[in-house]
């Protein structure tokens, strides 16, 4: 018959307690890191949305024709317009612009290295702009 392990009472306990303080110090800095990351996510959402929004209100004022947004030049404004941001640090991946009436539309998306990420991430951003003749 197996021995059955007797319950001692621990007078003394030379052991330390380093382990723990090691492992509360690894999970306070890993929560920091990720809440960086997700600061730094939303400042550049903010930043893409800033950018998204005045390139379309650029765009569509110097395209505009009797009230309504011509699309080829809404398209050569905007062009112009995202070509000359290269100081924002935003790697712009991908422009799409539509006019329906007198609305214009971009859906902007651009790629951004977070501060504590190996790869690069892509983040959409939607923005419309709209005219209105006074009569």
């Amino acid at each position: 018959m197996p021995k059955l392990f007797k319950a001692q009472r621990l007078d003394q306990d030379d052991g330390t307690i380093a382990p723990l303080v090691a492992g509360y110090l690894a999970l306070l800095i890993l929560t920091f890191m990720l809440s960086a990351n997700v600061v730094s996510a939303m400042a550049l959402a903010n930043r893409l949305q800033g950018v998204a929004d005045l390139g379309l209100i650029y765009a569509h004022e110097r395209s505009l024709r009797v009230g309504a947004p011509q699309l080829a030049a809404l398209r050569d404004n905007l062009n112009h317009y995202l070509a000359n941001i290269a100081a924002s640090g935003l790697e712009i991946h991908s422009s799409r612009a539509t006019v329906s009436g007198a609305r214009s539309t971009l859906e902007l998306c651009a790629k951004v290295r977070l501060p504590i990420s190996t790869s690069r991430q892509l983040i959409c951003k939607r923005s419309s702009a709209q005219s209105y003749l006074i009569p």
